[in-house]
């Protein structure tokens, strides 16, 4: 082989993998994005469950205060404070119940509350292997 033969395989390798070399760097770039973006979006599904399970503690939580509410019967003297009171807007007072029944209530929040975040910790392992 001549050295100009030589000389002008060697330039086109070297193009070839220059070229390759441009591509994979694309490539790395463009997955490196995606990868950014699967971040964000995990992230964000995983503060919507959150939020979602909060929801749900709430709604049973006004769920039970109206049906509280519905219960409570309210004395004459009470109903006429309520009628004074229902001219400026404000909150009802929920009724008391006794501290015990609070506790329980509170513990069992909790609880369900440990077993939504324990399943959805399991739910984002889950994701980050696959």
């Amino acid at each position: 082989m001549s050295v100009s033969v030589e000389l002008e395989e060697l330039q086109k390798k070297r193009a070839e993998l220059e070229s390759e070399l441009k591509s994979l760097e694309k490539k790395e770039k463009t997955l490196g994005e995606n990868l950014k973006i699967l971040e964000e979006e995990v992230a964000i599904q995983e503060i919507e469950e959150k939020v979602e399970a909060r929801r749900t503690a709430v709604e049973r939580l006004q769920k039970k205060r109206r049906a509280l509410e519905k219960k409570f019967k309210p004395t004459k003297r009470s109903d006429k404070k309520q009628e004074k009171e229902s001219e400026e807007p404000r909150e009802e007072p929920m009724p008391e119940e006794p501290a015990e029944e609070h506790e329980i209530n509170a513990e069992e929040l909790e609880e369900k509350l440990a077993e939504q975040i324990e399943e959805q910790w399991e739910k984002k392992k889950k994701r980050r292997w696959f």
